[in-house]
């Protein structure tokens, strides 16, 4: 049995080390994917109260604050939450994360709060 015919090969090898940016878009994309798996896809319903980045304030607007590790990150200055108007929208703005993160759109913002992070270290 032939592996041609099982499998569409390729000769490529895995890279010995990535993009530090790249690096960290892979982890905040698992990071946005752990928090849609726990909405429904269709955002029908309420939207969760223990997400760790979903939050109701108390006029009853929901609110989604990203997190690299656990640096808030800061999308544009002094703004760390997108505001939402119900669960349908929660999942369409956590998409459109994952997808800006995607196109290196947020690699600024990813690399503030990584060098936050690493700034913590060493003291």
């Amino acid at each position: 049995m032939s592996l041609d015919k099982q499998f569409k090969l390729a000769a490529a090898e895995k890279p010995k080390a990535s993009l530090p940016s790249h690096q960290r878009r892979q982890k905040f994309i698992a990071a946005v994917d752990k928090q849609l798996a726990g909405l429904p896809d269709d955002g029908a319903g309420s939207p969760p109260t223990k997400s760790t980045w979903v939050w109701q304030s108390d006029k009853g607007d929901w609110f989604i604050s990203p997190r690299y590790g656990k640096a808030t990150l800061e999308l544009a200055p002094g703004m760390t939450a997108i505001k939402c108007e119900d669960g349908k929208d929660i999942v369409q703005n956590l998409q459109k994360l994952k997808a800006l993160t995607s196109e290196g759109k947020l690699d600024d913002v990813l690399e503030a709060a990584a060098s936050e992070i690493r700034s913590r270290f060493g003291k």
